[in-house]
């Protein structure tokens, strides 16, 4: 893996900040209209931008999440690589979870088009 550039650090950041403040037209800017996202809640895909704000909404009814991107990486394929801190709680305040995370994009068209979610939980992830 190699460095991020930092227009794809920049890019990996809105991404980010969208989901974070449930900004779906931010988010829609920068998603592809048809993609492939996990539903790591239910399992299976979400196939399009509409089909994630429905799975924030169905999220927030029950959970708090905050996912920080602490490094960006480029493998070999060109995919960008995410290591991010991510802190759940449930609604009372809760906390649930506090991992590390590692998430892979894959882009067209200068869009994400795919989210892979690479691991979770484990401290060294690894290459």
């Amino acid at each position: 893996m190699r460095p991020a550039p930092p227009q794809i650090e920049a890019l990996i950041q809105r991404l980010y900040d969208a989901n974070q403040r449930r900004d779906f037209e931010a988010f829609r800017a920068l998603v592809t209209p048809q993609l492939e996202w996990p539903d790591l809640t239910r399992g299976g895909l979400l196939t399009s931008p509409e089909a994630v704000r429905d799975y924030w909404a169905y999220n927030d009814a029950s959970i708090r999440v905050e996912t920080t991107p602490v490094e960006v990486h480029v493998d070999d394929d060109d995919r960008i690589v995410v290591d991010a801190n991510q802190v759940v709680w449930n609604r009372s305040g809760q906390l649930w979870s506090d991992m590390c995370v590692r998430h892979c994009y894959t882009l067209r068209n200068g869009l994400f088009w795919r989210m892979d979610v690479v691991s979770t939980g484990d401290p060294d992830l690894g290459p």
